[in-house]
């Protein structure tokens, strides 16, 4: 909205300092500036209404000790950052981007779908009485299945023809500028639909303590929009040998959004929670997260970016699927494995700290293949 007020009216004679406003930088620092704001104005009666309606967490049934302490506290919370993360997005994005069609509709979708297992949980009276997994995978991969679509597709692809259907490889340059690329043809389809699908639920996964899942996700976002920004700048993009994508920079205004939205947040989801994020804030955490990683063509490089939540995926699934289904035994006390960490004696603020400083590392070292090619 602001974002072509401003095209229009800096056209007019006496307006022309108005163009400050088409800047992606001057937008982005709008955008987080007004999401850190309505998290900290806005959280503290959404808690109490959440509260008052009932939307409280209940006992972990895994283990009374540990989730006592946390019982009664409001959940749902991730309503509040898709809520306000929407209306910084009409004000400062460019709405004809059908880059920031993409990540609005992840936001809603996974946000929706993850509200439903909130209510569903809340109602049910337990963690256990939420949606049922084959109905969240199934929403999840039709979702990517019309995102991979669209941007394969030439007719409605935001991508130039000739990398449409590509992805992204670390430290190796593209044909463009002596190396090569990688076409997978409709198989493409299928690709992005398991990306989607892999990133929602690895990010989803990695919540259950306070402020985990918005300090370990910050870092993995900040890549992802330095990169659109490097790739929606055709000068910047030669120079790193990238191809150059054009209007892929509004991402850079989405991830600014999303980050003073979870830097709001974090206020008061850190140590002591006042709030959680529940299922709707973790779950359209990891369908953005997703969507910012096909929209950059930078799928591979998630390997490293998000290395921690594959890390909590990976000892998810031999803990649970090869421990206990397979095995019949735990092979740790705990999983997802922070609560391991929790188990082992370790204090639950210092956990977060550990793992965000993992993430922060990994998204330097993710950063830093910017010029490795």
């Amino acid at each position: 909205m602001i974002y072509l007020l401003a095209s229009y009216l800096s056209g007019l004679e006496g307006l022309e300092f108005l163009r400050v406003l088409n800047y992606v930088s001057v937008r982005s620092i709008g955008a987080a500036v007004t999401t850190l704001a309505a998290m900290v104005l806005f959280s503290p009666p959404v808690i109490r209404m959440l509260h008052r309606a009932g939307q409280r967490d209940t006992q972990r049934s895994f283990d009374s000790h540990l989730g006592k302490s946390k019982s009664g506290t409001p959940t749902m919370g991730g309503a509040i950052i898709v809520v306000v993360v929407l209306v910084s997005l009409l004000l400062w994005s460019d709405p004809m981007s059908p880059f920031v069609w993409v990540v609005a509709a992840s936001l809603v979708v996974f946000g929706g779908l993850g509200m439903a297992d909130d209510l569903t949980k809340v109602r049910g009276g337990g963690a256990d009485a939420g949606l049922s997994r084959k109905t969240k995978i199934t929403v999840q991969v039709l979702f990517g299945l019309l995102v991979g679509v669209f941007l394969y597709v030439e007719s409605l692809s935001p991508f130039p023809p000739e990398i449409a259907d590509t992805i992204g490889i670390p430290f190796i340059k593209p044909a463009a500028y002596g190396g090569f690329d990688v076409h997978l043809g409709w198989v493409y389809v299928l690709f992005v639909a398991f990306v989607v699908v892999a990133i929602s639920n690895a990010v989803n996964l990695i919540d259950g303590l306070d402020g985990l899942a918005a300090g370990t996700t910050l870092p993995t976002l900040l890549v992802y929009g330095i990169f659109a920004y490097l790739l929606g700048n055709v000068r910047l993009s030669e120079y790193l040998l990238y191809h150059f994508i054009p209007g892929v920079h509004e991402l850079v205004v989405f991830a600014a959004a999303m980050t003073g939205a979870l830097i709001g947040f974090l206020w008061y989801n850190s140590y002591p929670a006042q709030i959680f994020m529940g299922d709707t804030g973790s779950l359209s955490l990891g369908g953005i997260l997703a969507a910012m990683v096909v929209l950059t063509k930078q799928e591979l490089l998630f390997l490293l970016a998000g290395g921690l939540f594959l890390f909590v995926n990976l000892t998810h699934l031999i803990g649970d699927r090869i421990g206990i289904h397979m095995l019949g035994r735990r092979i740790f006390y705990r999983t997802p494995i922070h609560h391991t960490f929790e188990h082992l004696g370790i204090a639950e603020p210092k956990v977060v700290l550990r793992f965000t400083v993992v993430a922060m590392v990994l998204a330097v070292l993710a950063l830093a293949t910017i010029k490795l090619r």
